[in-house]
C-alpha cells in the first residue's frame, strides 16, 4: 500500500512522540526513586546527630562526623541529580509539545491534500471529454 509523504511524516512523528513519552516515564520513575533516597538520607542524617550531654571519645566523634559528612555528600549528589532530571523532563515535555504542533500542521496538510484530490475528481466528472474525429 502506497502511503503519501504526509502520512509517513505523521507516522514518524507518532513514533518519536511515543519514544519521548517512554523516556519521560523512565525519568519520572527515576526521580521518584531519588526522592525516596533523599528522604531516607535525611532521616539517617537526623538519627545520626549528636545528642546533648552524650560523652564521646575522639574515635567515636571522628567516625560519626565522617559518617554524617558522607551522608551530606550523598544527599547533595541526590539533590543535584533530581534537579538535572527535572531539567531533562522539561526538555522532553517541550519536545513532545513541539511534535504535537508539527502533527497538527501535518494533519492540516493531509486534509488540504484530500480536499484538493476531491476537487480534482469532481472537476473530472463535470468535464465532458469530447473526442474529435480526425479525417
Amino acid at each position: 500500500m502506497k502511503k503519501k509523504k504526509y502520512q509517513l511524516l505523521n507516522l514518524l512523528k507518532k513514533i518519536k512522540k511515543n519514544k519521548l513519552s517512554l523516556n519521560l516515564n523512565t525519568l519520572s520513575l527515576e526521580k521518584k526513586k531519588l526522592e525516596r533516597i533523599s528522604e531516607d538520607l535525611k532521616e539517617m542524617l537526623e538519627k545520626s546527630s549528636f545528642n546533648e550531654g552524650e560523652i564521646l571519645n575522639s574515635s567515636q566523634l571522628r567516625q560519626t562526623s565522617s559518617f554524617r559528612e558522607n551522608l551530606q555528600e550523598k544527599l547533595e549528589i541526590s539533590t543535584n541529580r533530581e534537579i538535572h532530571l527535572e531539567k531533562e523532563m522539561n526538555d522532553y515535555l517541550g519536545e513532545i509539545n513541539k511534535i504535537k504542533k508539527q502533527k497538527e500542521k501535518i494533519d492540516k496538510k493531509i486534509k488540504e491534500e484530500a480536499q484538493m484530490i476531491e476537487k480534482i475528481k469532481d472537476l473530472r466528472k463535470d468535464h465532458n471529454f469530447k473526442t474529435k474525429v480526425m479525417i
